[in-house]
């Protein structure tokens, strides 16, 4: 059991914009419509959450236009653009692989079976520093691994410090009889377990399960804060634990969102529970705004599917959707995870986003 976590208008082409650097470019010219049948011949420079900056045939301008003002079918066509691949193909450098198990350039899955194994088994021969106890270090690796997997920083360090304020606040914990983050000795500032392992600890706050913590699922948040680059456990004997959560001395190198389980291929082995969470820097919309899709698809996408309309592949139910700490949207698929790949698709509020997760 776990404690509760502390805590452009309406035109067709507007907004000049001729200073900014090009993110992603399109080798090929293409008739944009808008939403009053209007069309205009442009490439596509870089597209953002909302927009795509555009540069016009007729007069070599650049300019920003919102999604909103241009057809489904330009729209569908322009989230569906493969940054990596399009900027390697200009810089005529193509990196584009056949076997997506290989190590891939594609988005969709962002590493190679051969390099999550690979990576947990680095994750897991970090030596052992000086002033850190085992137990705690084998708990920071673990960490660290699941950091890694959902394609964040994963060189998190263990601090003695922190560890000391962690195991205060376990003590603490045992001598109320109970998980509080009300009882001072740091249990503010800490993910609680009751659970004497420290080990066994973060997969629990990974899967961060109970009715109080369904709603924010703090505990997992806290773990997969991109700037955190030190934290520390502690332990009270059998059946308390916690875990010092609160730091930002990190470098964040998370550049749109991230997701639990993480996108592209995912051990099953540390998928906890049937909760997925997806965060990303700005505060998200209200939730009566948003839509979260979840399809099983039967073969591994090569580029990013449609945003709109159906998808080939079986539609599974979303049960409960709840806001996140940390910018996040939390949401429960119907069905247990099981083997599979599945398209997650978050459009409403300014959000619209796709992504695979293959979980073997």
């Amino acid at each position: 059991m776990l404690a509760c976590n502390p805590r452009m208008t309406r035109c067709l082409f507007i907004g000049l914009l001729c200073l900014i650097q090009p993110l992603l470019a399109s080798t090929e010219w293409r008739t944009f419509t808008d939403q009053r049948d209007r069309k205009i011949v442009a490439k596509v420079i870089s597209v953002g959450d909302d927009f795509a900056l555009l540069e016009l045939k007729a007069n070599g301008r650049q300019s920003a236009v919102p999604f909103d003002v241009l057809s489904d079918a330009d729209v569908e066509y322009l989230t569906s653009l493969d940054v990596d691949s399009v900027e390697d193909k200009i810089a005529g450098n193509d990196k584009s692989v056949q076997n997506p198990e290989d190590i891939a350039a594609n988005r969709l899955y962002p590493r190679s079976k051969q390099e999550i194994r690979d990576g947990i088994r680095q994750i897991a021969k970090t030596p052992l520093p000086k002033g850190l106890s085992r137990d705690v270090h084998e708990a920071v690796k673990k960490l660290n691994i699941y950091r890694f997997l959902c394609g964040l920083s994963y060189d998190v360090e263990g601090d003695p410090t922190f560890s000391q304020n962690a195991e205060q606040a376990a003590k603490a914990c045992e001598r109320h009889g109970g998980l509080s983050h009300d009882i001072g000795h740091h249990t503010d500032r800490c993910n609680l377990a009751s659970d004497g392992s420290m080990l066994n600890s973060v997969s629990q706050y990974i899967e961060d399960s109970g009715d109080n913590n369904r709603e924010a699922r703090g505990h997992r948040a806290w773990c997969l804060n991109p700037p955190m680059g030190k934290v520390g456990f502690g332990s009270a004997g059998a059946q308390y634990s916690a875990m010092w959560c609160m730091d930002g001395s990190g470098a964040s190198k998370v550049k749109d969102f991230w997701t639990y389980p993480g996108r592209g291929f995912f051990p099953l082995e540390y998928m906890h529970g049937n909760a997925w969470s997806v965060y990303f820097h700005e505060p998200v919309p209200e939730l009566k705004k948003i839509t979260v899709e979840v399809f099983r698809i039967t073969k591994r996408p090569e580029s990013p599917l449609p945003m709109s309309g159906e998808i080939e592949g079986k539609p599974i139910a979303v049960d409960y959707i709840s806001k996140s700490m940390m910018n996040g949207i939390n949401f429960e698929p119907a069905k247990p995870a099981e083997k599979g790949i599945y398209w997650v698709r978050v459009k409403g509020g300014g959000l619209r986003i796709g992504y695979v997760v293959e979980l073997y």
